[in-house]
């Protein structure tokens, strides 16, 4: 009897044990990669990878027909579910070329990329000009550009029903890394509809290396916001709204600027843009005098402004007020600004008086459209006693 205890008690010991032994063959969610697109933009660029995981994994990049790797992983390795891993991609100068994203568990599990080449029709929803003058594009909101000051002009397009249009240009600063105006059309049709995007992202147009990478914000992110120029809320669709999470549109700005005065006048922008036909935006910072950097996620330098400013030029096809149906104004403050935080019309400047403070041509298409003595007339108005602005 006391021989077929002790058996019994083994034999019970073993089925616990058994029973308690995790069955890690069966997976308790299923694997899977994913990424926003499987297109990739020939001007180079990144993106987050999602993986979906129950279990320890590896994450390599497989290149096709044994080409040179010309993308990278933030992450190789991981344990569970992970969506911030970054995937950087070159710019692509030759042929359509692609790669597969292979991800390691229990199995292998592959997503397949594709990178259009200089003869592919895919990946362009951007364009550029290097050192081109900004008359060319002959939009209204447009300032000067100068060849050869080494710096850089830069749109971005958006869908638009069945069309694309332009989103917004940027003057870019490669030794600042910040963009020294951004300038963009607003109206109601132009909001679009939807929710802030925190896409935070990089730009398609330029390399890694020429743009601050700000997916975790600034290292001294408390003290200083990524403080946008063309605002999120001005650019509702997905796409468009996406697009003004690139790190080039992003300035190291201190929150209380940001989250004060500053946010004021972008939603003053916004609801003048609605009681008008279109209003040409620009919003740009000074960094010429600057000594201070903040600094991006690899600890790269980005200029502190020493101030920020707008313009803004209003057209009213229906409206008595204004010249040819134009009016405009301005508003410059410096990053220190510890004034009130609501902007209002008081505020304001006549572009002449801004363009003495930056040493710039503001809407520089303008003459072409009204006339040169018309185009001199609008830019010297005070707005404080134009009765749009009030």
């Amino acid at each position: 009897m006391r021989g077929r205890s002790i058996f019994a008690l083994i034999a019970a010991a073993f089925a616990t044990v058994i029973a308690c032994t995790p069955k890690e063959d069966i997976p308790a969610v299923e694997t899977r990669i994913s990424t926003a697109t499987t297109s990739l933009d020939r001007k180079g660029g990144s993106m987050f990878v999602s993986v979906q995981a129950s279990g320890d994994w590896t994450l390599e990049i497989l290149f096709k027909d044994g080409s040179t790797p010309w993308a990278t992983l933030s992450t190789t390795s991981g344990s569970g579910s992970k969506s911030d891993i970054i995937f950087t991609y070159e710019a692509n100068s030759g042929e359509e070329r692609s790669c597969a994203l292979s991800l390691v568990l229990r199995g292998r599990t592959e997503l397949m990329l594709t990178q259009a080449g200089v003869s592919s029709s895919g990946g362009g929803s951007s364009s550029s000009t290097h050192n081109g003058n900004s008359t060319k594009a002959q939009w209204l909101e447009l300032p000067e550009t100068v060849d050869g000051d080494k710096l850089d002009f830069f749109t971005h397009d958006m869908p638009l029903g069945t069309k694309r249009i332009r989103n917004y240009s940027y003057y870019w600063d490669y030794d600042a890394l910040v963009a020294h105006w951004v300038a963009y059309p607003l109206n109601k049709g132009l909001y679009g509809s939807g929710t802030r995007s925190d896409a935070w992202g990089l730009d398609p147009l330029l390399p890694e290396s020429d743009q601050p990478v700000l997916y975790k914000g600034f290292r001294e992110s408390s003290t200083y916001a990524r403080g946008h120029q063309i605002p999120s809320a001005h650019r509702l669709s997905y796409q468009a709204n996406v697009q003004t999470f690139y790190g080039v549109n992003m300035t190291p700005q201190r929150h209380t600027f940001n989250e004060g005065v500053w946010a004021s006048l972008e939603n003053l922008v916004k609801a003048w843009s609605s009681s008008c036909d279109t209003l040409y935006c620009v919003t740009g910072c000074v960094v010429k005098g600057s000594t201070e950097v903040a600094h991006d996620n690899y600890g790269r330098e980005v200029k502190i402004p020493v101030a920020y400013w707008k313009a803004c030029l209003r057209y009213s096809s229906a409206g008595t007020t204004g010249i040819s149906g134009y009016s405009a104004c301005g508003f410059y403050f410096d990053h220190n600004y510890s004034g009130t935080s609501t902007a209002s019309s008081a505020m304001a400047i006549s572009i002449d008086e801004l363009e003495k403070k930056l040493g710039i041509d503001l809407y520089v298409n303008l003459p072409a459209k009204v006339g040169r003595t018309a185009a001199e007339q609008i830019e010297a108005q005070d707005p404080r006693n134009v009765s749009v602005w009030k």
